[in-house]
């Protein structure tokens, strides 16, 4: 025995040794077989109780339909004989005459028919429920039960009453009542009473079990107040009929339910408090129930040699997977010492590899034991400090970084050669099993690179000075330069005005006296100096915009479009228009610099325009927050735009009208300062498109 639980032991120690990888796979296909063979179980499971719910059903349907023949052949016979103008008359002329020659009359008539049906009694009953014949005087057709029974229903088709114990015998049994009508009366004045004794038929045939089951049963159930009476003895046990009562109240029991009302195939406890499968059926024209049910152990027990397959197949699958993973580990072992072989190989190799890459490198590298002795250092190393570990270095070791982990400390160390080194050390902790803890330091010389780094910091501190400086200068020319164009500017428009008014003068007063040339000399100087008074007042106002802060307000173009084409078309009245503007057209912003621009497109718009044909403008939205400005003028190329839009530019084009350059320009300048772009959009001959787009 002690020699049996050291194998054992030894055994499942050697299953622990398993990786982890290995336990998931095992226990994964462990879980995979038996996961498929519990399906299968399931679905084979499922199939058996398919096939004994069809079985029983079918049972149930044999049985109702043994009942529907024997009534539909018991209701036609009824009727046939309900129907017959002979027996009606006879009948008729019995009550009328109740002699023994009328009575053998209904004798003949009658005797055929309870041989063929087999009867227990037949008789005949009058409208008030007098005996008018008899055959057998088996049983007491004019009992109590007949006579509640017709008083309740009033029938007048025939109809069978309920299983009761029949009087004077006592034996169970039940009546076919048939009413007799004469052509001329709407009620019975007759009643041919049918009795059948239940063991001469309908107790055979329920006891009757189509299959080899020995638990089968068929109950004829009902449903009586609160509880479900038996109208047959069981089979299975010694009970008599009508002796068997089931409180209704009672779910779990088959019989119970069925008497609720419930129908088909069901699965629950029978009056015995054993689990069977039943199925319901009830009898038509009649408050009877079939229940008919079997054990649920013996519908099942084909299900015992399956449950035991998957027991034993369970047992083997365990066992293959033990004794799988037994082999696999003493697989490994074989093969452990192969592996430690190769294992030292790749040691060794590596090893020298990594000695070959950390003396070749130009970090230091050393490695050193608690009481800092060097185990390891490479040739950097060796070449600045020696064989000796320097003083600044043992600080780091005694300083692991146990919360954030590895990280770099820069000090600063004396070579062997009295240099004095900046670097960058890394403390590495190095455990190895069964052996003392080493520290190792892997060091970066960044002498050199933070010389080159201050001589840069040097370097960019000196530019970023002169960088200052010169910016200084250049914003202080410009403002000079600003200032200078004021003055300019507010000098000349004195003078221009001047020569404007004086120019005016000339003409209005001497254009008559002056010969045709000297006309042409006066209105040349008249349109230069209004020319130069215009590009005066847009000079000082593109120099004045630099320092304007746009009001934030509502500009509806729509109106300043209508003021600015109106105020154009006073001052050329000879010229023909066609102006379309959309209503509605607003944009949030500065009302009087928004309006100087669009006044600048639109004078724009109208000088270029032919004065041969109609001036046509069209203004409206564009996407979202933009507006156009669309003419029919004479368009220009793209080096003209940019000539236009370039106030300093030295070309001019071919169409070029003074002052027009720098109008289009502070247009531009405007709608820049209310984060926005302008655009301009146009062909040689095709007219102009002008976009203010924000």
């Amino acid at each position: 025995m002690p020699t049996t639980d050291t194998r054992h032991h030894n055994f499942f120690a050697d299953i622990r040794q398993l990786r982890t990888a290995e336990r998931i796979g095992f226990t994964f296909l462990f879980v995979l077989l038996v996961g498929f063979t519990t399906v299968s179980a399931y679905f084979q499971w499922q199939s058996i109780l398919r096939d004994k719910k069809t079985y029983i059903e079918l049972i149930g349907r044999s049985k109702i339909e043994q009942f529907e023949s024997w009534y539909d052949m018991q209701m036609t016979k009824a009727r046939e004989l309900s129907e017959s103008a002979l027996f009606i008359a006879i009948v008729a002329d019995s009550i009328e005459t109740p002699s023994r020659t009328n009575l053998a009359r209904i004798d003949d008539f009658l005797r055929p028919i309870l041989r063929s049906y087999n009867y227990a009694e037949s008789a005949v009953l009058t409208a008030d429920f007098r005996l008018l014949f008899s055959m057998t005087q088996l049983v007491k057709s004019d009992c109590a039960e007949v006579h509640e029974v017709i008083s309740q229903r009033k029938p007048l088709e025939p109809f069978f009453t309920t299983l009761h114990l029949t009087t004077p015998l006592g034996k169970p049994g039940f009546h076919l009542i048939i009413p007799l009508l004469k052509d001329d009366q709407r009620e019975p004045f007759a009643y041919v009473v049918q009795t059948f004794f239940a063991d001469d038929y309908l107790y055979p045939m329920v006891a009757q079990w189509p299959g080899n089951e020995k638990t089968g049963e068929t109950l004829l159930l009902e449903r009586v107040g609160d509880s479900v009476r038996t109208l047959n003895p069981p089979t299975l046990v010694n009970i008599s009929a009508f002796s068997l009562l089931v409180p209704a109240k009672d779910n779990d029991t088959v019989e119970a339910r069925a008497g609720l009302g419930q129908r088909g195939v069901m699965i629950g406890k029978d009056y015995r408090g054993k689990r069977v499968l039943a199925t319901v059926n009830y009898v038509p024209e009649v408050d009877w129930i079939i229940l008919s049910k079997m054990d649920f152990s013996e519908a099942f027990s084909a299900w015992i040699p399956t449950l035991v397959i998957l027991i034993v197949f369970y047992l083997v699958a365990f066992a293959a997977i033990l004794a799988s993973s037994y082999v696999l580990v003493s697989t490994r072992i074989f093969s452990a010492f192969r592996s430690r072989l190769e294992l030292l190989k790749r040691t060794e190799r590596s090893e020298a590899l990594l000695r070959a890459i950390l003396g070749r490198i130009d970090a230091p590298v050393v490695i050193v034991d608690k009481a800092s002795t060097i185990q390891f250092a490479n040739q950097a190393f060796k070449e600045r400090f020696g064989d000796s570990l320097p003083e600044g270095l043992r600080s780091v070791q005694e300083e692991p970084d146990k919360e954030t982990g590895t990280q770099s400390y820069r000090i600063e160390l004396k070579s062997i050669r009295g240099e004095i080194l900046r670097l960058y050390v890394m403390p590495i902790h190095i455990l190895l099993k069964d052996q003392e803890a080493l520290l190792g330091y892997v060091m970066r010389d960044v002498t050199e690179l933070e010389s080159a780094l201050e001589q840069v910091q040097n370097l960019n501190q000196d530019l970023s000075r002169q960088v200052e400086t010169q910016t200084r200068r250049i914003l202080e020319a410009k403002e000079e330069l600003r200032t200078i164009a004021a003055a300019i500017s507010h000098n000349l428009a004195t003078p221009l005005r001047t020569i404007e008014s004086f120019s005016e003068l000339l003409a209005t007063r001497a254009l008559d006296q002056l010969d045709a040339e000297s006309s042409d000399y006066v209105m040349r100087i008249r349109r230069a100096s209004a020319s130069m008074v215009t590009l005066t007042d847009d000079l000082m106002i593109l120099l004045s915009l630099d320092s304007v802060v746009p009001a934030h307000e509502e500009f509806d173009f729509s109106i300043a479009a209508q003021e600015i084409t109106s105020d154009i078309i006073r001052r050329a009245p000879q010229r023909r228009y066609r102006i379309s503007i959309m209503p509605g057209l607003k944009i949030q912003g500065d009302q009087g610099l928004l309006k100087t621009a669009f006044r600048n497109v639109l004078e724009n718009a109208f000088q270029y325009c032919s004065d041969t044909t109609v001036s046509s403008i069209e203004i409206g939205w564009y996407g979202e927050r933009g507006i156009f400005v669309k003419d029919n003028g004479l368009g220009m190329t793209p080096e003209e735009i940019d000539s236009i839009l370039n106030p300093l530019s030295k070309t001019e084009p071919d169409n070029y009208v003074p002052g027009l350059s720098v109008g289009l320009t502070i247009a531009k300048k405007i709608v820049e300062l209310h984060d926005g772009n302008l655009e301009i959009e146009s062909k040689a001959g095709e007219g102009t498109t002008v976009r203010f787009k924000f």
